[in-house]
């Protein structure tokens, strides 16, 4: 439901300590009007009451139910309204015309691992998706969409600033999209997740979901923000509070993605931003686009953030083939917005693919840190030139 990976990021630490659950519950001494003891904000007997009688939902059924919670369409355009809003369409978040389609097999699919679904074995199931409706959002409306990102829809690449930025932009929208549709599903959540457990397992469970949807709620404040001020930088078209960063590579564009991280440590584990005790989060915005004859790989972040540009920083110091590689890794780590090609993927050795499949399971890479393997030969290009 949220986009990777910026799992509980954001400004909830001592959130137990001030809303502590008494794990003995007294729910005897409750009474069936009385705020219920997991804080949802409802009476006791509209909760809680009886909850463990209630008959369990299969993790199928709850997570059908939770995700059609979260549906959202809305249009993130800085002047959105009823008055200036068209249609909300499916709007890319990746350039169709020119990455999606690079990427495309016989069959025009590509292959990407979002939405991260489970099936019965525990392992994700990738998915094929048809390359014009693959990495969609229903973030804009046809009249914003096509107005705002006509700088990379209507005119070949060529990395100006007011490109770069616009593909820093539209991550952000995605992430911005991703987060709220998770804020939107807690109540949902809530109610279902510990049907049928004792109460001791209630609590443990409240307890896991209060601090992950306040982290989301944090997060998600902390993203509008930043994007309030790229709106700014949208309406003026002064891009010079922001740095950029481009990876230049030539070969198969065989792996995109695009979005923004919560950098918390440098790639070799150097540590950053403490994430849940700031509240703002410095973002690393990320996208791919093609220019003839080569492509790039653009990170983006604002001047005043120390961690993101601690994190380029280790980055770009790395030699040409180990940059290469963390670059793959990297969206398969960070990234569920992630797409690739069928040839690529099923040309990999098989424990090559199952590397990869697991850096995609990892669903909190802050937490638990990617351990990224550079000596791997997964990348299908070589790096030119870095330009930051």
């Amino acid at each position: 439901m949220q986009s990777k990976k910026g799992r509980l990021e954001g400004g909830v630490f001592g959130f137990l300590q001030q809303n502590q659950f008494d794990h003995g519950l007294g729910t005897d001494k409750l009474g069936r009007n009385d705020p219920c003891w997991c804080h949802s904000g409802k009476k006791y007997k509209r909760c809680h009451l009886g909850r463990g009688n209630e008959a369990q939902l299969p993790f199928a059924a709850i997570a059908s139910k939770v995700i059609k919670s979260a549906e959202l369409s809305t249009c993130l355009h800085p002047e959105a309204s009823a008055r200036t809003c068209g249609k909300v369409v499916a709007a890319h978040t990746l350039q169709r015309a020119r990455v999606l389609k690079a990427m495309k097999d016989q069959s025009n699919k590509v292959l990407t691992f979002f939405p991260l679904t489970y099936l019965l074995d525990g392992r994700i199931k990738l998915h094929s998706r048809g390359w014009q409706q693959a990495s969609t959002f229903a973030a804009f409306c046809d009249k914003h969409d096509a107005a705002t990102f006509a700088p990379l829809e209507t005119v070949p690449f060529s990395g100006t600033k007011e490109q770069i930025f616009l593909i820093a932009y539209r991550a952000l929208c995605w992430e911005v999209f991703q987060k709220h549709r998770a804020v939107k599903s807690g109540t949902v959540a809530r109610a279902l997740v510990d049907r049928g457990a004792s109460e001791f397992v209630q609590v443990l469970a409240q307890q896991h979901m209060s601090v992950t949807y306040a982290g989301f709620g944090k997060g998600l404040e902390s993203l509008r923000a930043t994007k309030r001020e790229m709106d700014v930088a949208f309406g003026s078209r002064e891009y010079s509070a922001f740095e950029t960063c481009e990876i230049v590579l030539d070969g198969y564009l065989a792996v995109a993605g695009t979005g923004a991280i919560t950098p918390n440590r440098t790639p070799s584990g150097v540590r950053l931003q403490e994430l849940l005790r700031i509240e703002r989060l410095e973002l690393l915005a990320f996208g791919v686009d093609i220019k003839p004859n080569q492509f790039r790989f653009l990170f983006h972040w604002s001047k005043t953030e120390k961690s993101p540009c601690a994190y380029m920083k280790e980055l770009v110091a790395l030699n040409d083939q180990e940059l290469a590689e963390f670059l793959v890794q990297f969206l398969f780590a960070h990234c569920e917005n992630t797409y690739f090609a069928r040839s690529w993927w099923e040309g990999l050795k098989s424990n090559d693919r199952e590397f990869l499949t697991k850096l995609m399971e990892n669903v909190n890479p802050y937490d638990n840190p990617p351990q990224y393997e550079l000596k791997r030969r997964l990348a299908p290009w070589r790096v030119i030139s870095r330009i930051c």
